[in-house]
């Protein structure tokens, strides 16, 4: 047992060197990645995916949804689980969630919600120029809950009265 356990940590060992030496290597000749420098920006987004890729698979299977089925699925899961997750972004800031969660959202909803923060901040801002942000900021809202309405409709026709049921609960559907 011991002699299994010695090749196995050695094995381990050896890998981890050799993935150290590859990200060496990577890194001398021009910084890894190909010669792309490393763009903090591109790693978040990256890891965003990666968790909506495991959303995406955990939505699947609370579904029981075969592949052939996930195929036809999973796009219109997909928009109406980012619609959801911009609606909720909307909704924390106007509750007083820090800036940086502003960040995640794509589009316009993300830029009226900036430009109103700093209206907002700065004192000696007419009220006018906040009136008519507020309205700007309200309509965009607007769009975003009839585009959400209609992608989660699209989604409820493919669905089975159980697979409804499952994504109400998970707060993708009304």
């Amino acid at each position: 047992m011991k002699k299994i356990i010695f090749v196995l940590v050695t094995a381990g060992v050896v890998c981890l060197f050799n993935g150290f030496g590859a990200l060496a290597e990577d890194n001398a000749a021009g910084g890894g990645g190909g010669g792309q420098k490393f763009d903090p920006a591109v790693y978040r987004r990256m890891k965003l995916d990666k968790k909506l890729d495991k959303k995406l698979d955990r939505i699947k299977e609370a579904l029981g949804a075969t592949d052939d089925e996930w195929k036809v699925l999973e796009p219109k899961v997909e928009a109406v689980q980012k619609l959801v997750t911009l609606e909720r972004m909307g909704k924390s800031v106007r509750q007083g969630a820090a800036a940086g969660d502003a960040e995640q959202a794509p589009g316009d909803l993300e830029k009226k919600v900036k430009e109103l923060q700093k209206l907002v901040e700065t004192k000696d801002t007419a009220p006018k120029a906040v009136k008519d942000k507020l309205k700007e900021l309200r309509d965009v809202r607007e769009k975003s809950k009839a585009e959400l309405k209609k992608a989660q409709d699209e989604l409820r026709e493919l669905l089975t009265p159980r697979q409804e049921g499952q994504l109400l609960l998970l707060g993708l559907l009304d």
